[in-house]
């Protein structure tokens, strides 16, 4: 596990993080390792799903947990135009 230090955090900041820790029954290094936790993979799931070949992502996802030889990840895609139904006729 590594270890991180934060320098120069003006103690009022400190303290009103200790208090928001304290609320939510945590330590101080609990409640900046969840925030750094959740931070970190919002992060990673945004750049995931903003990945311009988002198909490719999941499958390096997958890795050796890869579909059958008759499953597909997505189903082919067409260029024929397909209508939507709206719901609203008149």
């Amino acid at each position: 596990m590594a270890t991180l230090t934060i320098r120069k955090l003006d103690d009022k900041v400190v303290e009103d993080f200790k208090r928001i820790a304290k609320k939510n029954n945590r330590s101080a290094e609990a409640q900046a390792r969840s925030l750094i936790e959740d931070f970190t993979a919002g992060v990673l799931a945004h750049d995931i799903m903003s990945n311009s070949d988002l198909v490719q992502e999941m499958w390096d996802l997958l890795g050796d947990e890869s579909l059958q030889s008759d499953e597909e990840l997505t189903p082919p895609r067409t260029d024929d135009a397909r209508p939507i139904e709206l719901g609203c006729r008149r």
